[in-house]
């Protein structure tokens, strides 16, 4: 895992601030803090769901472990590339492709809504941040885009866990302000600035780390393929040719 790769996951979480509190500004605000608990509920609730957001990450990562990924490294930096610039054309209002995602985790989420019903109203701490890590698994399109772009990006379960823990950190300001102090808190994550800088600092990440994969940046990868016939090195040519000459000074 690289820097850019970790810079890239917080901007994924920052860049979605308004799909977020389209998604879960009604969930961020039904969860307040009992009175007396004003900032422990709160933290509770969202380290349940980065919690939550690194478990899928590492279940992900942990997938790699097990397939050839090494044969198909060039095919995942472009797909990782290509969903950084898609989740940019969002947050630009450009493209709302990635939306399409949202369909995929319909069926889980009314597996899970009723759990998060049972701990209504949460009673402690430890109420809330089970809450939370079931929040985690609500079906956005934003979360299933960085859960795909850090599938294409993890190696191992670490990597994994570690990425999605990062995209989570990225959501904080618009979730945990939300749940603090309510809809005045995401003035500035709202605005248009705001939205235009990161929706372009993520194509033009994605772009590059598109340029990476091409020859002419000098550190592309190209796709691997499997020939029929393995080519002789020197080296096997000699062993070739000797083990020939064995055979015809034995006839």
């Amino acid at each position: 895992m690289t820097s850019t790769e970790a810079t890239s996951a917080i901007l994924l979480g920052l860049a979605g601030a308004g799909h977020c509190m389209g998604m879960c500004g009604g969930l961020a605000l039904a969860f307040q803090a009992p009175e007396g608990r004003r900032w422990s509920f709160p933290l509770a609730y969202h380290f349940g769901r980065l919690l939550g957001y690194a478990s899928i990450g590492g279940f992900i990562g942990s997938v790699a472990l097990f397939l050839p990924i090494t044969q198909w490294t060039f095919y995942l930096r472009v797909i990782a590339a290509l969903l950084l610039i898609a989740v940019g054309l969002h947050t630009l209002k450009l493209w709302y492709g990635i939306t399409a995602l949202e369909r995929l985790g319909g069926g889980v989420w009314r597996g899970i809504r009723p759990m998060i019903t049972a701990f209504l109203p949460p009673k402690h701490e430890g109420h809330a941040m089970v809450m939370g890590a079931l929040w985690g698994f609500m079906p956005c399109g934003l979360v299933y885009s960085a859960l795909a772009w850090s599938a294409a990006t993890a190696s191992s379960p670490f990597d994994g866990a570690f990425l999605m823990g990062l995209f989570g950190v990225g959501t904080l300001p618009a979730m945990l302000g939300t749940t603090l102090a309510g809809q005045h808190a995401n003035a500035v994550l709202r605005h248009s600035t705001f939205r235009h800088l990161m929706g372009m600092t993520l194509i033009i990440m994605g772009s590059y780390s598109l340029w990476l994969t091409t020859p002419f940046s000098g550190h592309g990868t190209t796709p691997m393929h499997h020939t029929p016939h393995e080519e002789l090195t020197p080296s096997s040519q000699s062993d070739h040719h000797h083990h020939s000459s064995q055979e015809d000074t034995s006839t």
